[in-house]
């Protein structure tokens, strides 16, 4: 980048917007890569996957850079740029899994027979543990939960991001915390006897 300051996010996104700099693409890619793989790694199970949906993140990115429109500055612009990413990585994913036609909608269901367990957590949790535990979930089920419970969607929002009825987003959620507790739980117990 031009100019005697170091380079700073800020900054690359700014001449990214204004004249399409490659090496402020290249700066914000290698800034905020992890990041957007994190957030594929959790929709989709496959690594390879997962990279071909950040690189695609990034390209959409890069192609709507000027449509990111913050007055913020220094901490507060990062994190505002960094939520705008994380909407399109989340929205790619979606959409990824979507055409691969993995949600199939139910007809509405009763909770009822859904029975509500407390699990006592471990402060020996990591979060490559969560992780692992997360990618045991189908498809449909770590999606929901992950755009409910980490992205902070509501189930109207999400219903419409996958195209489901509300009640079917509600459904896939208890399931997924019903079964994340009882493979937390299996995984407490195989761990207890190799201690």
């Amino acid at each position: 980048m031009k100019g005697k300051h170091a380079p700073s996010l800020e900054r690359a996104v700014r001449e990214c917007a204004q004249n399409g700099d490659e090496r402020s693409k290249e700066f914000i890619y290698k800034s905020c890569y992890g990041y957007v793989r994190s957030i594929t790694l959790r929709y989709v199970k496959n690594t390879y996957d997962a990279e071909e949906l950040t690189n695609e993140s990034f390209i959409r990115a890069f192609g709507k850079m000027g449509t990111f429109n913050n007055g913020d500055l220094g901490d507060r612009f990062e994190k505002s740029f960094r939520a705008w990413l994380a909407r399109i990585a989340v929205n790619i994913s979606i959409d990824f899994l979507r055409g691969k036609k993995q949600f199939v909608a139910l007809d509405e269901m009763n909770e009822g027979g859904m029975e509500q367990q407390h699990v006592e957590v471990s402060g020996n949790l990591h979060v490559e543990d969560i992780l692992k535990l997360l990618a045991q979930l189908p498809d449909i089920q770590r999606s929901i939960f992950n755009l409910y419970e980490v992205e902070g969607y509501s189930h109207e929002e999400v219903a419409t991001m996958l195209d489901i009825p509300e009640s079917t987003s509600r459904t896939y959620l208890t399931r997924a915390k019903k079964k994340l507790r009882k493979l937390y739980l299996e995984s407490i117990n195989i761990t207890a006897g190799f201690q």
